[in-house]
C-alpha cells in the first residue's frame, strides 16, 4: 500500500518535472528568465513536495519507523539519474532520446544533433524542409510528397521508388517509416528533433544506411494542460493549433489530444486558371494518445493519429525556358524538330531550312488570348496548364506501446500499423488537351512489431537487445491518358509531316487519325511490392574504468521481397482499330500491316473487315485494299504513332529477393574529464537490396555496402556557457544504390523486329553504382555565456563523390556523344553542396511583467548540382536563407508574435536543360497568437 501511494505521487510529479525542463529551467539555470507558466509550475511543485513531506511522516508513524522515509524526489531539480528515463533531462546539457539511457551529448559516440520542439515552434518549423534547415550536412530534397527524399552528408538523395528502401530512415516516437515520404506532413506537438549521422540498426527500429531523422512527440502526463497557436498570414495562411490534456482518471489514466489545421495559398497563380495556385496548404491531421498506468512496474501508451484525403497542386511548378541551340559540341540540339519549341514555334534543322510550328496549335486561344511559345510558355511565372486536379494524400496509424519496469532491466513492446496513400494528376504543362489525368498513385500499408529489452544504468555492462519486425504491402499505380491533341503533340516529325503537313487532299483524313490516334486512351501499370523484414538485434557498452568505455553492436536482417508487375490498356478510346494486333503476348485486337501500312499476311475476316472499317471511316473508300499509297502511309504514321505511346504489355512479371543483411558498430571512448571527451567509432551498414523488373524483364539490385568511420571530439565547459562537439567522418560505399542506365530488353526486341540498323535502346532506371565516397568535417555547438541570449550553431564541410560510375545516364548537353554511357567516376553526388551551415538564436528580456524575445535561424549552403545526371545546367547557386521571429509574452503566457520566413527572399531556383523549379516558398510573413488555457 504503502508503495502504491508512493508510486501516485511520483506520477502526479513527473509531469511537472518535464513541464518545468520543456518551460525553461536551462535558460534560468543559465541566467536567462523562464516562461511564465514556470512560476506556477513550480509552485505546484512544492505544494506536492510539501504533502509528500506530511506523508513520510505519516508512513514512518504507521510503520513504527524511527526516521523519517527518504524524500521520493528530492528538493532540488532532478537529474538524468534519479528521475525515470522518459520525463528527466540533464539540466544545462543538450540530451539525447532514443538510446540505452538518456546521455549528454558529450557521453554519446556518434555524430548527432538535436533540435527542440521549441525552436521550431517559435518560427513555424513544420515540416522536413523546415526542419532540416536546423541542422548541418542533413538535407531534404524537395519534390512533390511522393517523390521527396532526405540525404545525409550527401548520400541517399532519391525519386520515385518505392521499391528502394531510403538511405536516411525516419522514425515518428518510436515507430520506423518503411518509405520517407510517409513523414512529408505537417509535424506538430514536437518535443525534440535528432539527427543521427552513419548506418544505424543495431539499437533498434529498421536499419538505415546513411542516418536517421527521429521525431518525438509530447506525451501523455497526469499534469493538466492546454495550450493553443494561430497564424494568420500572407497568401491566405491560417494555422490553428492546440494541445491539451491530463488525467482521465486519476493516477491511473492520462491523455494527450493535438490537431493542426494548415490552410494556404500557394504563391504562384495557374495562368490558365487563377483559383488554382501551385504548393497551396491544405492539410489537417491530429493525434490522441493515452497513458495507462496501473501498477508502479509497468505503462501502456495507446496513440492513433490521422490526416484525411485533401487534395495539394504540387505538382508542375516549373518554369520553361528555350531549348539550347546546340549542344556542347556546337551540333544543332533539335536537328528533328520534335522539342516543344518546335511544335510551337517551328525549328531549324542541320541543312539550316526553317520549319514552322505545327498549324493544330497555332493560333489557339485560351481565355480570350492566342497562346505562344514565347508568350505563355517560356519564362517567369509563365504556368499554364488545365489540369488542376493536384495530388491527394492521405496518412493515418495507431501504435501501442507496452513498457515493464524489471528489477535490473526494462522490458518494452510496440506494436505499430500505419497506412499511406498518393494519387496525382499531372500535366504536360500547357493548356491544351494532351495529358489527361496521368501521373502515379501509392497505396501503402505497414505494421511494425518490436520487442526490447533494455538494463538499467550503473553497472560495468549496459545493453540493450531486442527482436524487430516490418511488414509492407505497396501498390504503385501508374497512368497515362491522351486527350483530343496528344497525337499532334507526341507525333515524331515525320508522322507529322505524314499526316498533316504533307497530306495534300488527304489533310482532312491526316487530321482525323492524328486526333483519334491517341484520343481517350488510357493505359494503366501497377508494381505491388511486398516485404518481410526480420531482424535481431543488440548493442552493449563496457564501462573499463570511469573514464573509458568500448561500445559496440550487431543486427542481423533477413529481407524478402516479392514484387509484381502489370500494365493494361485501361480503354481505347476513338482509335482501337489502329491498336497493333498484339505486345508481349497480350493481344490488343488491331489488324496486322507492314512498315508502309499494307496489309500483311494471317489476318483473320475480323481483322480484314477492321481495316476496311478504317478506310470507310477516314477515306470513305470501301475495303482497305483500294487505299493508295500515300493513304496507307498515314494509316502506318498513326498505327505506329499510337504503338509508341502504348508501350509495352505486361501481364503479371514477378520477381523475388531474398537475403541476410548485417549491421555492425564498434566505438571506444574516453572522458578526460567533465568537460572533454572523445571518441572513435567504426559502423557498417547493409542496405536492402530491391526486387525490380525493368520493362518487364527481372533485373534485381544489389544491396548497398556502407563503411562509416569518425573520431569526435565532444566539450561541455559550463564556466563558458560553451557546449562543442566535433567529429571527422569517412563513409565508404560499395554498390550505391543510384539511377543508372540500362539495356531496355523490350524496346530493343521491338527495334530488330522492325529491322532498325542500330537496334539496342536504352533506359534509366534503379541500379547500382559500384562505388561512392562521403568525407568531411562537422560540428554542433551551443552558446549561453551572455544573460538572456542563447545561440545554438553547426556547420560541415563534405566532400561526397563518386568513385567508379562508368554507366551513368548522359547530361542532355552531352546526347551527342556516341555510346549509351558516360563514366561520372570523381564527381560529386547530386545534391551535395561542399559546405552547410546553421546559426540561430534566441534573446528574451523581462520588462514589467511581460517578456520581449526575437529569434532567427539562418540555413546556409554553397552550390550544389541537383540533377541526376549531373548536368552543367543543373547547378543550384550557394546562399542563405532566414526564419525569424519578433515578440511578445504577457503574464499569464498570452504571446504575440511576428513571423518572418525567408526574410531576405532568397529566390533559389534548381535549374535543368529546359526548364527551372521556383522556390515554392519564397519570402511569407504572418502573425501568431499563442497561449495556455
Amino acid at each position: 500500500m504503502h508503495k502504491q501511494i508512493q508510486r501516485r505521487h511520483i506520477a502526479r510529479l513527473l509531469p511537472i518535472v518535464a513541464l518545468l525542463a520543456s518551460a525553461g529551467i536551462h535558460a534560468h539555470a543559465a541566467g536567462q528568465p523562464a516562461d511564465p507558466a514556470v512560476a506556477e509550475l513550480r509552485a505546484e511543485l512544492a505544494r506536492i513536495q510539501a504533502e509528500n513531506a506530511r506523508l513520510r511522516e505519516a508512513l514512518a508513524v504507521q510503520s513504527g519507523a524511527t526516521a523519517p522515509a527518504p524524500a521520493l524526489v528530492p528538493a532540488a531539480a532532478p537529474t538524468a539519474q534519479t528521475a525515470p528515463e522518459e520525463e528527466a533531462q540533464a539540466l544545462g546539457a543538450v540530451t539525447v532520446r532514443g538510446r540505452k539511457k538518456i546521455e549528454t551529448l558529450k557521453e554519446v559516440p556518434i555524430s548527432i544533433s538535436v533540435v527542440s520542439g521549441q525552436e521550431l515552434d517559435r518560427e513555424l518549423a513544420q515540416d522536413l524542409s523546415a526542419i532540416t534547415k536546423r541542422g548541418a550536412n542533413v538535407q531534404f530534397n524537395q519534390n512533390n510528397t511522393r517523390g521527396a527524399s532526405l540525404s545525409v552528408r550527401g548520400l541517399g538523395k532519391r525519386s520515385f521508388t518505392e521499391t528502394q528502401d531510403p538511405s536516411v530512415g525516419v522514425v515518428v516516437d518510436g515507430v520506423s517509416y518503411g518509405l520517407s515520404q510517409l513523414a512529408n506532413f505537417d509535424f506538430y506537438d514536437v518535443e525534440s528533433v535528432e539527427v543521427t549521422r552513419g548506418p544505424q540498426g543495431t539499437l533498434g527500429g529498421k536499419g538505415a544506411s546513411s542516418g536517421v531523422v527521429s521525431i518525438n512527440t509530447r506525451k501523455p502526463s497526469f499534469y493538466p494542460t492546454a495550450d493553443y497557436s494561430l497564424t494568420y498570414g500572407r497568401n491566405e495562411t491560417v494555422i490553428a493549433k492546440a494541445n491539451l490534456g491530463g488525467p482521465v482518471i486519476d493516477e491511473l489514466l492520462a491523455w494527450r489530444g493535438s490537431f493542426i489545421v494548415h490552410r494556404a495559398r500557394g504563391y504562384y497563380d495557374n495562368n490558365f486558371d487563377h483559383n488554382y495556385s501551385l504548393y497551396n496548404k491544405n492539410r489537417v491531421s491530429g493525434r490522441t494518445q493515452f497513458l495507462f498506468t496501473p501498477t508502479g512496474t509497468f505503462n501502456a501508451r495507446i496513440s492513433l493519429d490521422v490526416e484525411p484525403h485533401a487534395p495539394q497542386v504540387q505538382n508542375g511548378l516549373t518554369f520553361y525556358k528555350s531549348i539550347p541551340d546546340t549542344f556542347a559540341d556546337g551540333s544543332l540540339a533539335d536537328p528533328s524538330g520534335t522539342t516543344t519549341r518546335a511544335k510551337l514555334a517551328g525549328f531549324r534543322n542541320a541543312a539550316g531550312v526553317f520549319t514552322g510550328a505545327r498549324d493544330w496549335f497555332v493560333g489557339r486561344s485560351f481565355n480570350g488570348t492566342p497562346y505562344t511559345y514565347d508568350g505563355n510558355y517560356i519564362g517567369e511565372n509563365r504556368i499554364n496548364f488545365n489540369e488542376n486536379q493536384g495530388q491527394t494524400v492521405h496518412s493515418k496509424g495507431g501504435s501501442a506501446e507496452l513498457v515493464w519496469d524489471l528489477p535490473a532491466h526494462t522490458f518494452s513492446s510496440q506494436s505499430a500499423v500505419r497506412t499511406y496513400s498518393f494519387d496525382a494528376h499531372n500535366d504536360e504543362g500547357t493548356p491544351f488537351d494532351i495529358s489527361r489525368n496521368g501521373g502515379g498513385g501509392v497505396d501503402y500499408k505497414q505494421f511494425t512489431q518490436e520487442f526490447k529489452l533494455k538494463s538499467k544504468p550503473g553497472g560495468a555492462f549496459d545493453f540493450v537487445t531486442g527482436l524487430f519486425h516490418v511488414r509492407t504491402d505497396d501498390d504503385i499505380a501508374s497512368k497515362s491518358g491522351w486527350g483530343s491533341d496528344a497525337g499532334a503533340w507526341f507525333a515524331t516529325n515525320a508522322q507529322y509531316n505524314t499526316l498533316e503537313r504533307n497530306a495534300g487532299t488527304n489533310r482532312g483524313a491526316g487530321r482525323a487519325l492524328l486526333k483519334d490516334s491517341l484520343e481517350d486512351l488510357i493505359v494503366k501499370g501497377d508494381t505491388v511490392v511486398h516485404t518481410n523484414s526480420t531482424a535481431i538485434f543488440g548493442n552493449a557498452t563496457w564501462h573499463a574504468t570511469d573514464a573509458f568505455s568500448l561500445g559496440g553492436g550487431l543486427r542481423f536482417t533477413r529481407e524478402d521481397r516479392t514484387t509484381t508487375d502489370t500494365r493494361v490498356l485501361a480503354a481505347n478510346g476513338a482509335g482501337a482499330a489502329l491498336n497493333p494486333v498484339e505486345v508481349r503476348g497480350v493481344a490488343l485486337g488491331g489488324f496486322n500491316s507492314a512498315a508502309n501500312g499494307a496489309l500483311a499476311a494471317g489476318n483473320s475476316a475480323e481483322q480484314l473487315a477492321l481495316a476496311d472499317s478504317i478506310a470507310n471511316k477516314y477515306f470513305g473508300i470501301a475495303t482497305y485494299s483500294s487505299l493508295t499509297t500515300a493513304q496507307l502511309a498515314q494509316v502506318a504514321a498513326a498505327k505506329s504513332l499510337r504503338a509508341g505511346q502504348i508501350g509495352q504489355m505486361i501481364s503479371g512479371i514477378e520477381s523475388q529477393y531474398k537475403d541476410m543483411l548485417y549491421t555492425a558498430a564498434l566505438a571506444p571512448s574516453y572522458r578526460f574529464n567533465d568537460q572533454y571527451s572523445a571518441y572513435t567509432s567504426w559502423q557498417y551498414g547493409e542496405k536492402s537490396g530491391s526486387a525490380l523488373n525493368v520493362n518487364g524483364v527481372n533485373a534485381n539490385v544489389r544491396p548497398e555496402k556502407t563503411h562509416a568511420f569518425e573520431i569526435g571530439l565532444k566539450s561541455s565547459l559550463p564556466q563558458y556557457g560553451l557546449v562543442l562537439n566535433a567529429d571527422l567522418f569517412l563513409m565508404k560505399i560499395k554498390d550505391y544504390q543510384s539511377a543508372v542506365r540500362v539495356v531496355d530488353e523490350f524496346t530493343t526486341a521491338t527495334n530488330i523486329a522492325n529491322g532498325q540498323a542500330n537496334p539496342i535502346a536504352y533506359v534509366t532506371a534503379q541500379g547500382n553504382v559500384p562505388r561512392a565516397r562521403a568525407k568531411g568535417f562537422e560540428f554542433d555547438g551551443v552558446y549561453s555565456g551572455i544573460q538572456n541570449l542563447s545561440i545554438r550553431f553547426s556547420g560541415a564541410w563534405n566532400d561526397a563523390r563518386y568513385i567508379s560510375f562508368p554507366q551513368a545516364a548522359k547530361p542532355d548537353e552531352l546526347a551527342y556523344l556516341p555510346g549509351a554511357y558516360i563514366d561520372q567516376g570523381g564527381l560529386t553526388l547530386p545534391g551535395a553542396a561542399k559546405w552547410t551551415g546553421n546559426i540561430g538564436a534566441e534573446y528574451r528580456k523581462p520588462h514589467e511583467g511581460h517578456e520581449y524575445h526575437a529569434s532567427f535561424n539562418t540555413a546556409l549552403t554553397s552550390r550544389y548540382n541537383n540533377t541526376d545526371t549531373l548536368s552543367s545546367y543543373g547547378w543550384v547557386s550557394g546562399g542563405a536563407t532566414t526564419d525569424l521571429s519578433l515578440g511578445v509574452a504577457f503574464k499569464g503566457g498570452f504571446d504575440v508574435s511576428l513571423v518572418v520566413k525567408n526574410a531576405f527572399d532568397n529566390r533559389k531556383h534548381e535549374p535543368a536543360w529546359l526548364s527551372y523549379s521556383p522556390n515554392p516558398y519564397p519570402r511569407w510573413y504572418g502573425v501568431t497568437f499563442s497561449g495556455k488555457l
